[in-house]
């Protein structure tokens, strides 16, 4: 069963690697050629615009017309942007071109995995089924992260041809791999009793429409630290491959978290755990926004990638388990959407308020979300703790 489902997690890694070299390879250059974070907030914010469109328009055509020729197109546009930025990476206006086209080719691949991986739902795969492919998908997608901005940092001083390179070879291997039929992989039968097991509650909706609102939060600190982290890198004269392990330990950790909440329950539906993770979010940023050592910023990078971590994995959870199969896709691609809305608000919010609080304040900012994020979700609790219904 895990031979057949391997081509899907293929597609989430190759498509996050190569999207990350692309990233920390056009945000080194213009860290390093004096661009402010002005221009490095808007660069992100195109990018995740990119996204954001991308993805619900990725799920629907999924759905519709299958998830194959959907990543085709996606990896098609990913290969284009990689070819013209090796061709004209010395031009760094075209960047705000490439970006947002590389981000809609993400969201074009992403959603049609999640929507092959969970087709028939909690009621023909299961929780525990269901579950493990969320898992892996999720652990795929964060190695291609994790890949991407590791490698970026230690192919870059050779020349950021290369790095842009070996996304080319990516996504000409997902091209190849999309060139066959694929065919979803086929659940096996349930046992009477984790059918018995399978249990929606009532306010599952509840969860999944909050979790987009916490998607919103966490995404705001991880386009800050892809898009705008290379600014306060650059300033604080950390190298490229220190730059680029530092931020790869924050994916690191974020798949950790998904491990912990695969193989653990507890924090479904539960109100307390993410109340801790973000008290730990709040920590993380707090040291990222005052601190100047390697070993304090990497802290504060582990401590925000617990919420990073938590909020994603529940959110794709409650969405894959709650609404009916036929729109798995548009739900997937709602899903992804609302980390683009968080990476656009990120990274353009911060590139605004260092014009006026300097190069710091885009984590206070970040920090102000979460805290308000939070309340939300607390008010919502108590409502719900009361009888009233949402």
């Amino acid at each position: 069963m895990l031979r057949r489902e391997l081509k899907f997690y293929w597609i989430a890694l190759s498509a996050d690697f190569a999207y990350m070299l692309f990233v920390f390879t056009v945000t080194r250059l213009m860290a390093e050629n004096q661009a402010g974070l002005m221009a490095l907030g808007i660069l992100g914010a195109v990018s995740s615009l990119g996204f954001g469109l991308g993805a619900p328009l990725g799920g629907w055509a999924s759905d519709l017309w299958g998830g194959r020729r959907v990543v085709a197109v996606g990896a098609t546009a990913q290969a284009l942007v990689l070819l013209a930025c090796i061709q004209w990476h010395s031009d760094h206006q075209w960047f705000y071109l490439y970006a947002p086209i590389g981000g809609i080719s993400v969201g074009l691949m992403l959603p049609p995995v999640i929507s092959w991986l969970t087709r028939g739902g909690l009621e023909q795969l299961g929780p525990r089924l269901q579950g493990r492919r969320l898992f892996r998908f999720c652990l795929s997608w964060n190695l291609g992260m994790i890949a991407g901005q590791a490698a970026g940092g230690w192919l870059y001083p050779f020349g950021p041809t290369l790095p842009l390179l070996v996304g080319l070879v990516l996504m000409l291997g997902v091209l190849i791999r999309t060139a066959y039929p694929i065919a979803a992989p086929t659940p096996p039968a349930l046992p009477p009793a984790e059918r018995q097991a399978v249990v929606i509650p009532r306010s599952a909706r509840t969860f999944v429409y909050l979790g987009w609102l916490a998607n919103v939060a966490s995404a705001m600190g991880v386009s800050t630290i892809i898009h705008l982290f290379p600014h306060l890198a650059t300033e604080l004269e950390i190298s490229a491959p220190i730059h680029g392990l530092m931020v790869a330990t924050n994916r690191s950790v974020v798949i950790i978290t998904y491990s912990l909440m695969y193989g653990l329950t507890f924090w479904r539906y539960r109100h307390s755990t993410a109340l801790v993770v973000q008290l730990c979010a709040l920590a993380g940023l707090a040291l990222l926004a005052t601190s100047r050592t390697v070993s304090l910023l990497i802290l504060g990078l582990i401590l925000f990638a617990l919420l990073s971590g938590y909020n994603y994995f529940s959110s794709i959870f409650y969405s894959t388990t709650t609404f009916d199969r036929q729109r798995q896709g548009l739900v997937s691609g709602m899903h992804e959407a609302s980390l683009a809305v968080g990476f656009a608000a990120g990274s353009l919010g911060g590139g605004l308020v260092s014009l006026w609080l300097g190069s710091r304040a885009p984590y206070y900012s970040v920090a102000l979300v979460v805290l308000l994020t939070a309340a939300v979700q607390s008010w919502v609790h108590w409502k719900g703790r009361r009888g009233h219904t949402f």
